[in-house]
């Protein structure tokens, strides 16, 4: 494995951002991930559906990769799709647009490391099911639309946003803002 030398007030080298040396300390992240699948499905009323490729619409899946859905049997609650990448790493959807992927990257300049990614994915996942995960999507006169999310508990609060094409937003939401507060998924 290739050593990273920092000068102080330097960042990595330029070659490192382009470089991945060990994708596999990545690799607990896929079995962490189906455990918490398992945990979910055991704890609360849900319906599991097991694919390859159940959200075409996903950035970065592969259709050929395992997905897992898990939609509460609450419509007002949001349901979580975990796409597994040949990385090794998964990909989150939740509620209508909100995706994120563990890790967000995985380049030898980013020093991501599995364990910060597992406690990322156990942070999103744990938000996501108790209710604290709200999703906006506003469509202006002109231009793209774009979706807002945010998640927080007591120890943390997370937020991003992407532009979306209006037909899609128009689709999701009809013609003006929607806001949804999604609520807590149902206990078995």
């Amino acid at each position: 494995m290739n050593r990273i030398e920092l000068v102080e007030g330097e960042g990595p080298p330029p070659e490192a951002y382009s470089r991945i040396t060990n994708p596999e300390r990545f690799e607990p992240l896929l079995r962490v991930a189906m455990d918490q699948v398992e945990r979910l499905q055991q704890r609360f009323d849900v319906e599991r559906v097991d694919g390859f490729g159940l959200d075409p619409d996903l950035v970065g899946a592969d259709p050929a990769q395992a997905s897992v859905k898990l939609i509460p049997a609450r419509s007002t609650a949001a349901s979580i799709l975990i796409a597994f990448t040949s990385f090794p790493a998964v990909i989150v959807r939740a509620g209508l647009l909100l995706d994120l992927t563990f890790p967000e990257c995985g380049c030898d300049a980013c020093g991501s490391t599995a364990e910060r990614e597992v406690q990322r994915l156990t942070e999103v996942i744990e938000d996501v099911v108790s209710g604290r995960f709200r999703e906006s999507i506003r469509i202006p006169l002109w231009g793209d639309a774009k979706d807002t999310w945010e998640l927080w508990s007591p120890t943390h609060r997370t937020g991003g946003g992407v532009r979306i094409a209006r037909s899609r937003a128009r689709a999701l939401v009809g013609r003006s803002r929607k806001t949804i507060d999604w609520s807590p998924w149902p206990l078995r």
